[in-house]
């Protein structure tokens, strides 16, 4: 018995081993520590480092998290090439892997400050913020984040401010001063190959000025949007308004792609136009998938789709066996202006039964794999062809994906335990033969 005790010991030991070596290092995800004024190597909260930049780039090639220990201000490396908008912006360099930026204490929460020497923050990679306040210090107008076509999710326990008032619900009236998110850029800040770039934009809390899915401000000048965007609403925030593609005057960037929007949120909104605002002249369709939630105004009153918004077709998809989802996707449907050339009218809103599209974990629909098929008449309420989205089914989880994926359950380890019990069994099964 003492040599079958010994031989389960050494088995045990080789088990633990494999089990050690089969975990990819990617694993342990790397954090970096950051204050204003810090002067260490970011390993510690003792020991911050002093800038956001500095914390990006010691993240760049790794990924992992970014905790704030105190007040962090961006910095400006950058000023807008546009004489109408002369603003200083903070460009991150370009990181390969998620970066998320947090507060290292949860329950006093660090500020991450705008200020007039930087009011724009563009991102280089794939990244989300959450558990922050973020600080519109400037004096007047918005504080904005750019992603730069990177996957930006706005993430749950943001609490927005400008200067020392928290804002709420009540805040988002005209001339409201907060943040605006946009998914690609805005006039005076690089286009350089943008042009075909999809946008993807999550939004689990906050307080929000203004979303854009595509652009702020962009004229025509700049070229032709060709890449889609795609949106998920999938907590509670607030928003003064909100559109799928661009934003701006009279000489709008005309945009040829699709808006995908994710609604499982409640949302309380001023205005959310489904395309664009003021008079781009060209076709655009808007999917809807409706999962549940509620979209209203600061009183609480439902909302419908407004504003002078052109867009040719808006589809709505919502499963009516969700009670939910159904009655918000009928208040969508609601929506109909009549704005000449372009605008939507009550014959362009189609309707689709049967369960909304959603995007896997972590992957949004970015590979193109938009299909056109007739729609099945014994499920659609109308009978006409209809686009339908149809995505990849295996996630991405490559550094080109720009996502951070810990193994879970990974297959090759599970074989590890298994082998290495297997030859637990064996050892004890040949010792008893030979005590025989």
């Amino acid at each position: 018995m003492k040599r079958i005790a010994s031989l389960l010991l050494c088995a045990l030991v080789v088990l633990s081993s494999c089990v050690l070596f089969a975990i990819p290092a990617s694993a342990a995800e790397k954090v970096v520590y950051v204050k204003d004024g810090g002067t260490g190597d970011g390993s510690s909260a003792s020991s911050p480092l002093g800038t956001l930049d500095a914390a990006i780039a010691a993240l760049a090639t790794s990924g992992g998290t970014i905790k704030l220990v105190g007040d962090t201000t961006l910095v400006s490396n950058g000023t807008s090439s546009n004489d109408a908008y002369p603003f200083n912006y903070y460009k991150a360099p370009t990181y390969e892997r998620q970066i998320t930026i947090t507060s290292d204490d949860l329950i006093n929460k660090a500020k991450l400050i705008w200020t007039d020497a930087c009011q724009w923050f563009a991102i280089g990679g794939s990244t989300i913020i959450e558990n922050v306040k973020m600080v519109n210090g400037l004096t007047t107008g918005q504080s904005r984040v750019l992603a730069l076509g990177n996957h930006l999710t706005m993430g749950e326990g943001l609490e927005m401010y400008f200067g020392e008032t928290l804002q709420d619900n009540t805040t988002i009236t005209a001339g409201f001063n907060g943040f605006s998110i946009v998914g690609l850029t805005t006039a005076g800040c690089d286009m350089e190959n943008m042009l075909a770039s999809d946008t993807w934009l999550t939004f689990k809390s906050g307080v929000y000025s203004s979303v854009f899915g595509k652009c702020h401000n962009i004229n025509t000048d700049a070229g032709e949007l060709t890449g889609n965007s795609y949106m998920e609403f999938l907590g509670d925030f607030a928003v003064r308004e909100m559109g799928s593609t661009s934003w701006s005057g009279a000489t709008q960037i005309h945009d040829l792609g699709q808006a995908y929007v994710t609604f499982d949120a409640k949302v309380t909104a001023w205005r959310y136009f489904p395309g664009y605002n003021y008079v781009g002249n060209v076709p655009f369709t808007c999917n809807f998938f409706v999962l549940g939630g509620s979209y209203v105004d600061s009183n609480g009153a439902p909302l419908a789709l407004v504003g002078a918004a052109k867009v040719q077709i808006l589809n709505i998809w919502s499963d009516d066996s969700n009670t939910e989802a159904y009655d918000l996707a009928s208040q969508f449907s609601g929506y109909s202006i009549t704005q000449a050339g372009g605008a939507v009218n009550i014959d362009d809103i189609k309707n689709y039964k049967g369960p909304a599209y959603k995007p896997t974990e972590d992957v949004a629909p970015l590979d193109g794999s938009v299909v056109t098929e007739p729609v099945v008449t014994t499920e659609a309420t109308v009978t006409t062809e209809a686009t339908v989205v149809t995505t990849v089914e295996v996630a991405d989880t490559t550094e080109s994906a720009g996502q951070v994926t810990p193994p879970t359950g990974d297959a090759s380890l599970m074989l590890v335990f298994v082998a290495a019990a297997v030859a637990c069994v064996a050892a004890v099964v040949v010792i008893k033969k030979r005590e025989r």
